[in-house]
């Protein structure tokens, strides 16, 4: 085993060779795992040099980086990540924890174990939100893509929808600690990733209002598609158009040739969780946060079915 040095703290933006050292970390930990070591929120802050993020590594005393921590602002506080072997955690979190005081954190770990857990406790993190990653075979039965006629969905318009989803996806959620606040930068962001699709993203009009929509994302590796974001706007709940718009989703997946579709939810909703599951999703892996505050959200858990 290869001796680590202590944290250090990067200034940001970072230097090309300290991006190329981080990326090179981020594939090693993701090919390890077999799932991606960042979010795609930190990948894009990293990738586009976002300002107040906060960042810093552990490398050996030969200068290779091992380990890597970021806080990305977002709606409420900061999202962390941190990527390396289970023995650096604790000590990348402590170094992002001083830089961001007592700002409202969340960090989230896949497949949580004692080594997590323990790297939480000692940085004064509690146990908060936890995910689940739902699976399903895909293409769904025929009876139940047929209940999807009722939402005659149309592709997002570039350069035309950008202000209404916003507007839509944050009242949807408002209370959601990093879906909540997107702006037009967050999404543009988005649009030039590679994955990126407006066919894919499929909108709702009710009386001339975006109402609702289903944002698909394909991956490859495994091959899969995911149901990236769905939502609908606070003046149309109540009319069964979260259900019509993830199977609309997920029929256009299908079309598009994913084997099997996948989506995140809190485990605590659920009403969301029997929907996903009365369309044949089955849990697959369970991602957990852990944060410095008391209570995430004081929200009604039915309104909590679109992520």
């Amino acid at each position: 085993m290869v001796k680590a040095g202590r944290v250090e703290h990067l200034e940001w933006p970072l230097r090309s060779a300290q991006k190329a050292a981080i990326t090179s970390l981020v594939e090693r930990s993701s090919a390890v795992s077999g799932r991606p070591a960042m979010s795609d929120h930190l990948s894009l802050d990293l990738a586009n040099d976002s300002p107040g993020v906060v960042a810093c590594a552990i490398s050996t005393s030969t200068g290779e980086m091992v380990g890597y921590g970021q806080a990305s602002p977002v709606h409420q506080g900061y999202l962390v990540g941190t990527v390396g072997a289970a023995d650096v955690h604790r000590g990348l979190l402590a170094a992002l924890l001083e830089r961001t005081e007592n700002t409202p954190v969340t960090w989230w770990v896949f497949d949580p174990d004692a080594s997590s857990e323990d790297a939480a406790s000692a940085n004064g993190l509690r146990p908060g939100r936890q995910l689940l990653q739902m699976r399903c075979p895909l293409p769904l039965p025929t009876a139940v893509n047929r209940s999807a006629a009722a939402a005659p969905t149309r592709p997002f318009r570039v350069g035309v929808d950008e202000r209404a989803w916003i507007e839509t996806n944050n009242a949807a959620f408002a209370w959601h600690a990093e879906q909540g606040g997107w702006t037009i930068a967050d999404l543009l962001a988005r649009q030039a990733e590679p994955w990126w699709n407006a066919d894919g993203f499929r909108v709702l009009d009710i009386d001339g209002r975006m109402a609702g929509f289903c944002w698909t994302k394909v991956h490859d590796d495994p091959p899969l598609g995911e149901i990236y974001v769905v939502a609908v706007h606070p003046d149309f709940h109540g009319r069964g158009l979260g259900r019509l718009l993830t199977v609309d989703g997920l029929s256009w997946l299908a079309t598009h040739g994913s084997p099997t579709g996948m989506l995140y939810v809190d485990a605590d909703n659920i009403s969301a969780v029997r929907l996903y599951e009365s369309l044949g999703f089955a849990t697959a892996q369970v991602q957990q946060a852990y944060t410095n505050v008391s209570s995430l959200a004081d929200t009604d858990p039915q309104e909590q079915k679109q992520r």
